[in-house]
């Protein structure tokens, strides 16, 4: 578990993980990047209530996520390891059984995940994650390069990385866990159980803020071109033919964004050139449409988006 300003969400997430009904020997092992609210506060009285179960590792200055992730990550000790940010929390009482479970049964798989359910702190509403529908699943590299689709906090995963696995570009990117599951592709597979296990927190305002998509659609373009390097993954043919569909479709996110901001100008000459540069398909036809709307009205697909949510709470 990482830490850092968790002050008001971090006790729910610690005892999400006491709460566990199972026999299994494990540990919380928390990494706590110097907070300056209540955090470390909350950690220690944990740790001073349940010694035998959590371990803090305090670092002495801030060393910001990507570190923080490391260290945490390789002082852990368990044959699994699972991950749960500070802000977030299990739902599951059963999630460590069952996923143990299925990594023992079945040595040709290195992580799995599931299900989840977001949490929109600004409104105090939840929806879900993946539709009740959304079958057992194999995610291939095909579909975890398109995007980051695996939720961290439902997941659980061989320990068998090492710190050399990380190369200093780990630290340019985005996502730490997007790096680890690419990683992770070259011991094994990874199954998708249509299980609730944890809640996602998501901070409506930093979240879907204008700039920020933006930004984010770049900083994943970012992985994309470092995913493309082949230090990650090996790339086959197959591979790489995914990973230049996903590359073009992020285009269309980072034009995306730049309508969102206003800069339709831009917007439209990326989503052309994209287009451009795409095989000629329904779907590519699809994606410049969808672009194109969203660039001459940026709300369109959040009205869309805000009367599917009026209609299921009805």
């Amino acid at each position: 578990m990482l830490a850092y300003n968790h002050g008001p969400y971090i006790a729910q997430a610690i005892q999400s993980i006491l709460d566990q009904k199972t026999d299994l020997d494990y540990e919380l092992v928390i990494g706590e990047d110097c907070s300056t609210d209540n955090t470390r506060a909350v950690i220690t009285s944990f740790k001073e209530r349940y010694p035998e179960k959590i371990r803090v590792i305090e670092n002495t200055t801030n060393v910001g996520m990507h570190e923080n992730f490391l260290r945490t990550l390789f002082s852990c000790r368990g044959k699994y390891l699972c991950l749960c940010e500070g802000d977030d929390y299990w739902v599951n009482p059963n999630k460590l059984d069952i996923q143990y479970q299925f990594l023992e049964a079945n040595p040709d798989y290195v992580l799995v995940c599931g299900n989840h359910k977001k949490y929109y702190q600004n409104t105090g509403r939840f929806d879900r994650g993946d539709a009740p529908s959304v079958n057992d699943h194999d995610i291939a590299f095909e579909k975890l390069i398109r995007f980051n689709c695996i939720t961290t906090a439902t997941i659980m995963f061989r320990n068998v990385l090492k710190r050399e696995d990380f190369t200093p570009d780990f630290f340019s990117i985005i996502s730490c866990d997007w790096y680890t599951y690419m990683k992770l592709l070259g011991h094994g597979k990874i199954r998708y159980l249509n299980n609730v296990f944890a809640v996602y927190r998501i901070n409506e305002g930093s979240i879907n803020g204008r700039t920020n998509r933006l930004t984010i659609a770049k900083k994943e373009m970012g992985f994309m071109e470092l995913v493309k390097k082949g230090e990650l993954v090996n790339l086959d043919d197959s591979k790489k033919k995914a990973l230049e569909q996903s590359m073009l479709l992020k285009q269309y996110d980072i034009a995306n964004g730049h309508a969102l901001n206003g800069n339709k100008k831009e917007a439209f000459k990326l989503s052309i050139d994209t287009f451009r540069s795409a095989p000629w398909s329904s779907a590519s036809l699809k994606d410049f449409a969808r672009t194109t709307l969203l660039t001459i009205n940026p709300g369109f697909f959040q009205a869309i988006r805000n009367v599917k949510r009026a209609l299921r709470n009805m």
